[in-house]
């Protein structure tokens, strides 16, 4: 039952029924009419079924996706060099959906510097906010802006530049986010994976 759950979870999420692993815990248990949520798997559990689901019926198809949008990420990286960008989520991770965006955290105690950059190139945008978990019980609020590069969708995450070193808890499993610098970034478009599932998402 926990492996069909999770399998369900992952569904939702591909086809963008649901928009976070919340919503696609809430939904898969209604489908199947459970309510101990006990039971339920955990989001790593939804990752590996997105992982399993995407090789099996997506194929090349998901490497290129992939490597497309990391390429995407990486001149984005470049125009938004002096707030030292980071690529997070999906893109990073190797399992981006057709409907994925570009996540990217940016660092700069004045959000409003990033804004004037989008403005001075006439970049449309719109504002809105994440809030993630900073440690055990403390939680912060951070602006997002959300726009357009060519055909990529973008997510701007602006935060303070102590997150620089100290990054916020990801939802997918609890611990710091795994982020790449554009360096890295530039490293892996080079190499053989390009297009693969970062190494320490995959459970064999």
């Amino acid at each position: 039952m926990r492996s069909e759950f999770a399998q369900i979870a992952a569904r939702l999420l591909i086809d963008g029924e649901a928009d976070d692993f919340g919503a696609a815990k809430r939904k898969a248990a209604m489908q199947l009419g459970l309510h101990d949520q006990r039971a339920f798997p955990d989001n790593l559990d939804i990752q590996a079924a997105i992982i399993d689901h995407q090789r099996l019926f997506e194929g090349p198809e998901i490497a290129l996706r992939t490597r497309r949008l990391r390429q995407a990420a990486l001149d984005a990286m470049r125009f938004f060099a002096e707030f030292e960008p980071r690529l997070v989520g999906p893109v990073l991770h190797g399992t981006p959906f057709a409907h994925t965006a570009v996540t990217l955290h940016l660092f700069s105690d004045e959000p409003e510097r990033v804004v004037r950059t989008l403005l001075q190139h006439r970049i449309p945008y719109r504002l809105d906010e994440q809030i993630r978990r900073a440690g055990r019980r403390d939680s912060e609020a951070y602006p997002v802006l959300e726009t357009a590069m060519g055909e990529v969708e973008f997510e701007l995450v602006v935060m303070p530049c102590v997150r620089l070193q100290n990054a916020p808890l990801s939802p997918l499993d609890g611990a710091p986010y795994r982020r790449l610098d554009a360096a890295a970034l530039t490293a892996l478009l080079a190499s053989p994976a390009a297009g693969d599932v970062y190494p320490s998402l995959v459970r064999e």
